[in-house]
């Protein structure tokens, strides 16, 4: 199999992975069903990402990559903060509240008393990296002088929850839908715009 085709090969497989969990939930969800339904073999997903946390963490590492892909993008960029922002903002509300990623985190958080590894790799692969890459940004827009962050830390979180308030509980509580396109550009322009007025220079 050439490098591409296995490419295309296992975005679908993690694409299904995702639906099947969703569906399931990560304690019902299992290797066979995955391959079934991705017209693998359960020899495939063993070789290529071990056992099921491996899968479930390729899949986290990939949504954390597209994110921090946009980040990285503006990193000793000419785009303004503004645009910056608005463009992150919209790729971490798509993000967090997809289907995908809501049923990741309502996962980790059912069994996180009991089996607390896929919490832990939710926290390590996915949302650590993106706020060390989005913390980067941030120091350098201070270094350059177009923001004034004296704690990058408090100042990420304070966009995420300028971003998002309250809509992620809401989604991982089941009672509103994804948001639309237009709903998600609304929001990743005024938590830009907000934050621009807590650090803007």
């Amino acid at each position: 199999m050439n490098k591409s085709r296995r490419a295309t090969r296992r975005a679908h497989i993690l694409d299904v992975a995702a639906k099947v969990l969703a569906e399931r939930g990560y304690r019902d969800t299992t290797m066979l069903e995955v391959a079934q339904r991705s017209s693998a073999s359960k020899e495939t997903l063993y070789a290529w990402f071990g056992d099921k946390l491996g899968l479930f963490e390729a899949v986290i590492r990939r949504n954390a990559g597209q994110i921090r892909l946009v980040l990285n993008g503006h990193l000793d960029g000419e785009t303004s903060v503004e645009s910056a922002l608005t463009d992150f903002g919209r790729e971490l509300a798509a993000h967090f509240l997809s289907d995908n990623v809501v049923a990741i985190n309502r996962a980790a958080i059912s069994e996180a008393s009991s089996g607390p590894s896929l919490a832990a790799s939710l926290t390590k692969l996915g949302r650590e990296p993106m706020h060390h890459t989005f913390a980067r940004y941030l120091e350098q827009c201070h270094a350059r002088g177009l923001l004034k962050v004296e704690d990058t830390d408090e100042a990420v979180d304070t966009f995420v929850g300028l971003l998002l308030g309250n809509a992620q509980t809401r989604r991982l509580l089941g009672v509103t839908d994804p948001p639309t396109e237009t709903d998600v550009e609304e929001m990743a322009k005024r938590a830009a715009q907000k934050f621009l007025r807590l650090y803007g220079i």
